[in-house]
Formats: structure tokens, C-alpha cells, sequence
């Protein structure tokens, strides 16, 4: 039997696993909100006060259900404000399906209120479009749409639907859910396993495909029948390889001079789920040394090969393509060997962590805090299955030396860089996984950017600890400002002075400033007791 367009929607939705709906509407979604509040078993809404809030929240709640969230904005302005959310997702690669209302198409031409080219807006920021302009489209497209923004490389996908559109009076039949065959393991295994297993000074470089594809399990394997030291990718946005690992070597920086630095001890090294060692400050030169033997592996063929060349790529999905990989290496090398290149990778990064914890810990002083003081002192209050939200910038570099994460799903960040995510996407992740501690640690800059965020999260009631770090100013551009050799004070990077318990307490959330390191990390600690949000104000120090 059929359905009318906008119960179609939700009759797909249900099918497709949403049992939320993040959006701030509009005249154009009323419609949809109609068929809402109509339906029995319709999804939960998840109201947002701003649309680049409601993405970012549905950021955090897919990547922890690891199924694509739905995200509805309105018209041009509310996906204006949410473009800055899906350039993130699309960077990060989170799967959503995002619509938005347009104008009625009855009076389109005649440049009616709030109308604009949506898919012109969106084009940039999503991986595929669609302009719906006959409701017997809507169900099709709403299908491929889930399908298109879970297949590799994952991503937001868009949707235009006029007002109008939504209320004709036609009945509409829904094709069933077509469910993807899984991708299994990558062909030409048994060469990676020659040179990997050849290798006199083996590296593994852990990419976020490996989180996304729930392979750290099978690339630890991999990692200790060979002995290989494991960095992450350069600002990785995921747990891609414990911390607490001996082999653990830490993350890669994000400029080339330093990733050819970093790598060139090994001879071999194999590259899984990387997204191409995107740089961020310029330097001259390739990422890779010479010389070097590289092994690519990715669910993504449009990444073999894409910035750099390699002796095998290989296609295929992680988790069993990385657990043949390690049953064909067992026999390639001996157990001692992997057993010693442990060892001696363990001894090595101890000494340099013992070295970083101990300068931090000298550190400890009361507010205002030194930067690696703020972040050991995080670290270590952490819960043990606490998950992470860090868009904190420069003190999120340091936090990444000291956090010891083990459970995956416990670290998120996202490259994409469109600051104002963290305090959605800890909502988000909340929501998600309501049962885990949350701990956002936010820069200032960045908070102020998605500060309508904490709305949600006193209204949704998440147990998130959003801790900010507070230092007055933009310090990534200063500190850039002076590594160009520029002298003087760079102009528009000065915040001033901040009070953001004044701003929580504005959004009914509970906030309490930082007295001392070692009052931080009790507060973190006790973050697994929450039953509500909860801002920490950490005052920094240059």
C-alpha cells in the first residue's frame, strides 16, 4: 500500500535504522513536522538552536552508532549555517543524510522569502546531491542517499524538497531496503605479506579508516606478528591504534617535512585506511623519504596511489584484509623477532612518555595553568571507559601525548578543521552512547563558536563534562605568526578576557572554574558520576 509523501519519509527512515532527527525548522519543514507528530513510532526530534549545532550533533551520534544520521535544516539560510558542519563530516567522512526544505515551487520564480539554490549552496560541502522535484522521486532517492553516504568513502549526502512537494495529495510506494554485501578481503595480500614480512625495520601508519571499519583489533594483530611501530595519521580523528601499545609511536604531525622525518628510520611501511597524509602547514617536498617501500591498503580505490606512489595497493576491507595479513606474516617472521622489535619499541617510547609526563607533572600549579600541565592532568583523570570530543587545537596536540585509550570509540576529532563542532558533537555522542562518560575539551575559540550547542545539552540533559580550555586568544595563529618569523603581535587573535561558567549557566548548564591542576583532574575524574552537563572554565598561561 502506499504512503503520502512525507509519511514515506518516515516509513524510510524507520527502515534505515533513525530513531532520531536532528534539525531546526522552518516554514518549509512543517509538513514533515506534521507527519510527526502524527506518526506513533515516529524518531525522536533533537532540537537545535543552531544548524551548525544540529550537524555537529549528528556527527557525534553517527560516528558512535555507526549507522548514517538524518539532519533537517531549513531553506538557504539554516543550510548556510550548516554548511560548516557537513565540510566537517564530508572531511571526516561521517555518513549522514541531510535535507532541506525549499520554497514552495508554486511561486519559485518569483524569488520568494528564503528561497535560494540548494544545491548550489550544498554542492561543495556534501558527497552528492539531489533536487527533488516529483514526489515519485522522493522514495528512490531517499534510498540511495543512505546507500551512497555509507559506501566508501562515506559522507553526508543532501536532499532538496520543496514545501509543496511534501503535501500532495498522491500515494507513493517505498522500494524495500537494499542491503549492501559486505566488502571482504583485499586481493594481492600474499605480496604485502612478502615485503612486510621482509622488512628489517617495519612501520605501520593507523588511518581513520581502521576506526570507522572497527579493524583495531585486527591491526594490532597485525602489529605484533610483525613487530611494526604504529603512528597514526596526522591528526587522526579516531582511536586508530591504542596508546597504551608499546608499539605505539604516537601521531604523525601534519606537515610533510616531519611525517618524511618520522618515517625515515623504517624501511617498509604499510598504510592502512589513511586518507593521504593531508598537510596542513605547507613545506617543501614529499610526505614520504626515499627509499621507502610503501604498502597502501584502503576500502577506497580513489586513495591508492592518490599522493603518493605505492609498491602495492590493495582494495579491500580492513578488519579481514588486515587479519589475513597477519596469519600469512606469522609464517614470514619469527616470533622472537616481532618479540624483540616489541621490546625495544616498548622500552624506547616509555622513556620518551615517563620524560613528557614528568615535565607536565613539574608543571602542576594553580590557575592559571600551563598548556601540558591542563592537558596531562585531563589525561590522567580520564575515566577508564571514557570517550573523548577534543576541539581544542593546541592543547589538543598535547593531550594526544599523555591520553592512554585503549576501548575503541574512546577519542573524536574531526579534521575537517570548521571550528564549533566539539560541543554538538559531544551531545551527539551522548546521546548515542549514554552509558559511557563524555569528556569535550575545548578550545575558547572553538567554543564560542558552537556555544549554542550547550542549549541541547541542557535540554537533552546529556552527562557531558565540557572542558574549555580558556587562554584569551587564538594561540594556533600566533604561534604560526612567529614561526614565519613575523615580529610584533598578530592583529585579530586577541579574545580577551573570557567567563564561560557566565555562558553555561546562560544555557542552564552547571559550570565551575578550574582552581588548580590537580582540581582538574578530579573533575575529569569525576566525570562517570554526571547525571547532567557540566562546564569546566580552565584558565591557561602562555
Amino acid at each position: 500500500m502506499g504512503q503520502r509523501p512525507a509519511l514515506a519519509v518516515l516509513d524510510i527512515l524507520r527502515d534505515e535504522g533513525v530513531d532520531r532527527i536532528f534539525g531546526n525548522p522552518g516554514t518549509t519543514e512543517l509538513p514533515f513536522l506534521a507527519a510527526l507528530a502524527q506518526a506513533e513510532d515516529a524518531p525522536a526530534y533533537v532540537l537545535g538552536v543552531h544548524e551548525g549545532s544540529v550537524v555537529a550533533m549528528a556527527d557525534g551520534y553517527a560516528r558512535a552508532t555507526r549507522r548514517p544520521a538524518f539532519v533537517s535544516l531549513h531553506i538557504a539560510a539554516g543550510l548556510a549555517n550548516g554548511l560548516i558542519g557537513l565540510l566537517n563530516a564530508r572531511r571526516s567522512r561521517t555518513p549522514l543524510v541531510v535535507t532541506a526544505g525549499q520554497q514552495d515551487r508554486r511561486h519559485l520564480q518569483q524569488d520568494p522569502m528564503l528561497s535560494g539554490d540548494l544545491i548550489g549552496l550544498a554542492a561543495s560541502a556534501v558527497k552528492a546531491t539531489y533536487d527533488i522535484q516529483h514526489a515519485r522521486d522522493l522514495p528512490l532517492a531517499l534510498r540511495r542517499a543512505f546507500a551512497l553516504a555509507q559506501r566508501p568513502p562515506a559522507g553526508p549526502v543532501f536532499l532538496s524538497i520543496p514545501m509543496d512537494l511534501l503535501q500532495e495529495d498522491t500515494e507513493l510506494e517505498v522500494p524495500p531496503r537494499t542491503p549492501a554485501p559486505p566488502l571482504g578481503p583485499a586481493p594481492g595480500i600474499e605480496r604485502a605479506a612478502v615485503l612486510l614480512g621482509s622488512a628489517a625495520r617495519p612501520a605501520i601508519v593507523a588511518g581513520d579508516g581502521v576506526a570507522r571499519e572497527d579493524a583495531l583489533g585486527a591491526l594490532v594483530r597485525t602489529a605484533e606478528t610483525c613487530g611494526a611501530v604504529v603512528h597514526h595519521q596526522p591528526m587522526a580523528d579516531a582511536l586508530d591504534f591504542p596508546t597504551t601499545h608499546p608499539l605505539y609511536a604516537g601521531m604523525l604531525p601534519p606537515r610533510h617535512d616531519a611525517v618524511r622525518a618520522a618515517l625515515a628510520p623504517y624501511d617498509t611501511v604499510l598504510i592502512a585506511g589513511a586518507h593521504a597524509f593531508t598537510p596542513h602547514h605547507y613545506t617543501p617536498g614529499p610526505a614520504l623519504p626515499p627509499g621507502l617501500t610503501v604498502l597502501q591498503l584502503d576500502s577506497d580505490p580513489d586513495e591508492i596511489g592518490r599522493n603518493f606512489p605505492a609498491e602495492t595497493g590493495l582494495v579491500g576491507a580492513l578488519a579481514p584484509s588486515l587479519h589475513r595479513l597477519a596469519d600469512l606474516l606469522r609464517d614470514r617472521v619469527p616470533e622472537h623477532t616481532a618479540k624483540a622489535r616489541i621490546l625495544r619499541a616498548g622500552e624506547h617510547h616509555a622513556t620518551e612518555r615517563e620524560r613528557a609526563e614528568s615535565a607536565a607533572r613539574a608543571a602542576y600549579s594553580p590557575a592559571p595553568l600551563a598548556p601540558w600541565a591542563a592537558a596531562h592532568a585531563v589525561a590522567s583523570g580520564l575515566p577508564r571507559d571514557a570517550v573523548v570530543v577534543e576541539e581544542a587545537i593546541t592543547v589538543g596536540l598535547l593531550l594526544r601525548r599523555h591520553v592512554r585509550l585503549e576501548r575503541p570509540g574512546s577519542y573524536t576529532h574531526t579534521v575537517g578543521g570548521g571550528l564549533g563542532w566539539g560541543i554538538g558533537a559531544a551531545v551527539g555522542r551522548s546521546l548515542a552512547e549514554p552509558d559511557r562518560p563524555v569528556v569535550a575539551v575545548l578550545g575558547d575559540g572553538c567554543t564560542l563558536f558552537g556555544l549554542q550547542g550547550l542549549w541541547s545539552a541542557a535540554r537533552q540533559n546529556t552527562p557531558v563534562l565540557f572542558v574549555v580550555m580558556n587562554n584569551g586568544v587564538y594561540r594556533t595563529l600566533q604561534d604560526t605568526y612567529k614561526a614565519m618569523g613575523v615580529e610584533g603581535t598578530c592583529p585579530g587573535t586577541e579574545l580577551g578576557p573570557l567567563d564561560f561558567t557566565q555562558a553555561a549557566r546562560f544555557f542552564g548548564v552547571e559550570a565551575v572554574r578550574a582552581e588548580s591542576a590537580d582540581h582538574l583532574r578530579e573533575l575529569v575524574a569525576g566525570a562517570s558520576d554526571l547525571t547532567g552537563p557540566l562546564l569546566v572554565d580552565v584558565p591557561l598561561r602562555e
